[in-house]
C-alpha cells in the first residue's frame, strides 16, 4: 500500500513531468522565438517528475533491490537534467556568460564520470556523493567569480524575483536533504520534490510570461509589416497605363512582405512616356523605406522637366545625403512615340532588353552608371535607342535575372534570351504571366518554390 508520503510524492512528480512535457510540445508547436527556454526546461523538468514517479511506485523497504536501483536509475537521470538547466541558465545569463558555463559543463561531467565510477565500484554506491551537489556550489562560485574579478553584469532576467524565489526555496529543501541524510547514506528526497515543484512553478510562470510577451512582439510586428505592405502598394502605380501606341504588363513579386524594388510610370509630355525601375540594396522594411524616397525625388525631378540623366544625378544626391550607407541601382527610361526612339540612364542597373520583331535581335541596353548613394555627386550619360512597331522593351531587377537552379544556373544567361526569342507572340500579359511562372519553375528548391531576391519586371510592347 502507497503511504501518504509516496502519495504526495507521486503526485508532485506528475505535476512536474506534466509542466515539463506540456512545455517541450509548447515548444515545438509554437511559431519560432528567440531562445529555447521552453524546450531546455521542459528537458529538465520532465526527467525529474519520472523520476518522483517511479520512486513512490516501488514499495519503500529500506535496502531492497528495488528501492536500490530505482535510486540508481533516479540519480543518473538527474545528472543528465541537469545539462538542460545550464543550458537554460546560460540562455538567461547572455553571451558574456557563455565561456564560463562550458568551462562550468566540463567541470559538472568530470564530476559525473567521477562519481559514476566511485558508484560502481562502491560496495555502498548510494553512500556517494551526489553530483548534483556539485552542480550547486560550483555554480554559485562560477557567477560570484563571473561577477567580482570579471566584473559580469547579467543581462535583466524578466520575472527576476519570481525566478530566484523558486531557486531559494529548492536550494533550501536540496540542502535540507543533504544535510539530513549525509551520515545515513540514504539519499531518498523528502523535502526536495517540494522544493522542486516551487520551482518548476516560478520557472513555469515566467517562462509562460515570457512567451506571452515574445508572442506579442510577433503579434506587432507582423502588424507593422502588414502596415508597411499597404504604405508600400500605394507608393506603387494604382495600375497599369494604357498609353497609345504602347502595351504594358508588370509583375511584382517581393521575396518578402515587403521589397526593395519600386517602379513607375510618369506622362512627361503629350508624346512622351518615362519609365523608372529601381532596386534598393537589401530587403525587407529599411529596403522599402529608401524606395517610397526613390519614388519622391523621381516625381520632383519628372515635375521640373529634366532628362534621364538629371532624373538619376537628382536620385542619387538624395539617397547619398537623406540615406548615407544605402544603395540602389535605377534605369530611367523616356519613350517618345512620335519619333519611335528613346533615351535612357542607368546607374548600376541590369541593362533592359529590346527585342527587335523585324530584325529577330535582341538588343541590350547597356549604359553606364554608378551605383547610386556611392558618391555626392554622379555623373550618368544620356543613351539613345529607336524601335519600331511590333517590338517589345523588358525592363527587370537582377532578381528576374540572377535566379539560379539546382545547378546554380542564372536564370538570365540561357532562358531568358530563349524565351523572349519563342515567345514572342504572346501579348504583353500573357507573356509576363509566362515569364514570372517560368522563373518560380526554375528556381525551385528540391520541387519547393524558392525566391532568393525580389523580382520586378516591366514588359512594354510598341504596337
Amino acid at each position: 500500500m502507497i503511504s501518504r508520503e509516496n502519495l504526495l510524492i507521486a503526485m508532485t512528480g506528475v505535476s512536474i513531468f506534466t509542466m515539463g512535457l506540456l512545455a517541450m510540445i509548447a515548444h515545438f508547436l509554437a511559431a519560432p522565438s528567440k531562445g529555447k527556454g521552453l524546450l531546455w526546461f521542459g528537458l529538465f523538468a520532465s526527467p525529474y517528475g519520472l523520476v518522483l514517479i517511479l520512486r513512490s511506485a516501488v514499495p519503500s523497504i529500506q535496502g531492497s533491490q528495488p528501492e536500490t536501483l530505482l535510486l540508481i536509475f533516479g540519480r543518473s537521470v538527474g545528472l543528465l537534467a541537469a545539462l538542460p538547466a545550464l543550458l537554460l541558465f546560460q540562455e538567461w545569463c547572455g553571451n558574456q556568460w557563455h565561456l564560463s558555463s562550458r568551462l562550468l559543463i566540463a567541470i559538472y561531467a568530470l564530476a559525473v564520470i567521477s562519481v559514476s565510477a566511485v558508484m560502481t565500484l562502491h560496495e555502498r554506491p548510494l553512500s556517494t556523493p551526489s553530483p548534483g551537489t556539485v552542480l550547486v556550489i560550483l555554480f554559485a562560485i562560477v557567477l560570484a567569480f563571473d561577477h567580482i574579478a570579471a566584473g559580469y553584469q547579467p543581462p535583466p532576467i524578466p520575472h527576476r524575483g519570481v525566478i530566484f524565489g523558486g531557486l531559494l526555496v529548492f536550494f533550501i529543501s536540496f540542502s535540507y536533504d543533504r544535510i539530513a541524510h549525509w551520515r545515513s547514506g540514504n539519499e531518498t528526497a523528502t523535502t526536495e520534490p517540494f522544493g522542486f515543484m516551487v520551482l518548476a512553478t516560478c520557472f513555469g510562470i515566467a517562462i509562460a510570461r515570457q512567451v506571452a510577451a515574445d508572442q506579442a512582439e510577433r503579434t506587432a510586428m507582423a502588424l507593422e509589416m502588414t502596415a508597411a505592405r499597404t504604405i508600400q502598394t500605394r507608393i506603387l502605380p494604382a495600375a497599369v497605363p494604357s498609353p497609345a501606341g504602347l502595351s504594358i504588363a508588370v509583375r511584382y513579386a517581393p521575396m518578402t512582405a515587403v521589397a526593395g524594388d519600386f517602379y513607375g510610370f510618369l506622362e512627361t509630355g503629350f508624346e512622351t512616356f518615362g519609365i523608372v525601375l529601381a532596386d534598393v540594396m537589401g530587403h525587407g522594411v529599411p529596403a522599402a523605406l529608401v524606395a517610397s524616397m526613390v519614388k519622391v525625388s523621381v516625381i520632383s525631378s519628372v515635375d521640373r522637366n529634366v532628362g534621364p540623366p538629371m532624373v538619376l544625378k537628382d536620385l542619387n544626391t538624395m539617397l547619398y545625403r537623406e540615406a548615407p550607407g544605402e544603395y540602389a541601382t535605377a534605369v530611367y527610361i523616356s519613350i517618345d512615340r512620335e519619333t519611335s526612339s528613346g533615351k535612357y540612364s542607368s546607374a548600376g542597373h541590369p541593362p533592359p532588353l529590346l527585342w527587335h520583331r523585324g530584325t529577330q535581335l535582341l538588343e541590350k541596353l547597356d549604359g553606364e552608371g554608378l551605383l547610386l548613394g556611392v558618391r555626392k555627386v554622379g555623373d550618368y550619360v544620356e543613351n539613345n535607342f529607336a524601335f519600331q512597331r511590333g517590338d517589345r522593351l523588358l525592363v527587370y531587377s537582377d532578381g528576374l535575372t540572377e535566379a539560379e537552379n539546382d545547378a546554380c544556373v542564372s536564370f538570365g544567361d540561357l532562358q531568358l534570351p530563349e524565351l523572349i526569342t519563342t515567345e514572342q507572340r504572346l501579348s504583353t500579359e500573357d507573356f509576363a504571366t509566362m515569364l514570372l511562372k517560368e522563373v518560380r519553375t526554375w528556381s525551385q528548391k528540391d520541387g519547393d518554390s524558392f525566391q532568393s531576391d525580389d523580382i520586378t519586371f516591366v514588359v512594354i510592347d510598341f504596337v
